[in-house]
């Protein structure tokens, strides 16, 4: 009776092992196969991937134009805005605002339109193909540093920074560089 009873708990051991192993199989999917690109790799393209990767033009995140009302103590950051014909950034009534590290491009009117703003700070900034890069109207507090600016095209002339009618306190307007700028006529 002991014999029958090792016999009977072996059985039992290899018929739960074979379910247990054939539900292991039927539960794993076929991974689908890898398809080797249709270009080779080369050092060319390798350098190029590499060299892309590490550029923060990488890390932006698209995003609408923003237009803002009254908003204050925010940081805008890392942002690529095509604008249209909106403005990249309009504030309006805004303070404590810093605009920093975002790729400004293809607005009919401002990258960044400012109107009775108070301490905002502008920089690290890429802007392309605007009208205008940063214009400032009855504000104060205004600081727009390091930005690189091309392809200004507004009825102005392409300008980089425009301050208009703001108070004596900082209107700072430094190190920002205008990249083969062509103006229109």
């Amino acid at each position: 009776m002991a014999k029958n009873a090792v016999r009977l708990a072996g059985n039992g051991i290899a018929l739960t092992l074979a379910l247990a192993s054939a539900l292991f199989i039927s539960s794993c999917k076929k991974d689908t196969p890898i398809k080797p690109e249709n270009s080779p790799v080369t050092a060319t393209s390798l350098i190029r991937s590499i060299d892309t990767a590490n550029k923060p033009s990488e890390d932006y995140k698209i995003s609408q134009p923003i237009s803002l009302n009254g908003a204050h103590d925010i940081t805008i950051s890392g942002e690529s805005i095509s604008g249209g014909s909106l403005s990249c950034i309009d504030l309006v009534n805004c303070y404590n605002i810093h605009i920093t590290r975002c790729k400004l491009t293809n607005s009919d009117k401002f990258a960044v339109n400012l109107s009775h703003c108070t301490n905002i700070i502008v920089d690290s900034c890429y802007v392309d193909n605007v009208a205008t890069g940063i214009y400032a109207f009855n504000s104060r507090g205004i600081q727009v540093k390091n930005n690189k600016m091309k392809n200004l095209s507004g009825s102005q002339q392409g300008v980089m920074v425009a301050f208009e009618n703001l108070s004596t306190d900082i209107k700072d307007a430094s190190s920002n560089s205008a990249i083969d700028n062509e103006q229109l006529q």
